[in-house]
């Protein structure tokens, strides 16, 4: 199955649906409120794409309930790569480089970081 772009925004309405599936539409709502002070229509206009994308499903019970179709990790991976190939032509090692120069790693992480490598050797 291909993983559908997830629009900046949506990224909300889908961080819901993996915490907490299923959803009702009002339910998803609320939970979105947590992250953004949009209105409820404009919550459920992401929902609406996001079942048009099929990154979502909806079951009609007493009430429509939604729920993702696309599991999180995947949708992590597929974005994590195309950020890699837009931003840093695929290298990984630049990625790390500009981390490291920005001092956006912290002692701790840079250490894992070393464990990690030495642990695939």
């Amino acid at each position: 199955m291909s993983i559908p772009k997830i629009g900046e925004s949506e990224w909300y309405v889908m961080k819901a649906l993996w915490d907490s599936a299923p959803l009702s539409g009002s339910d998803v709502v609320r939970a979105v409120s947590r992250y953004t002070d949009w209105s409820p229509s404009t919550r459920l206009t992401m929902l609406r794409r996001l079942v048009a994308k099929k990154a979502v499903g909806v079951e009609k019970r007493d009430v429509m309930m939604y729920y993702p179709l696309v599991e999180e990790s995947a949708v992590t991976r597929a974005e994590t790569t195309q950020f890699l190939n837009r931003v840093y032509q695929g290298s990984v090692k630049l990625l790390i480089k500009n981390f490291i120069e920005e001092g956006a790693l912290s002692e701790q992480e840079r250490a894992e970081l070393k464990k990690l490598l030495d642990e695939m050797r």
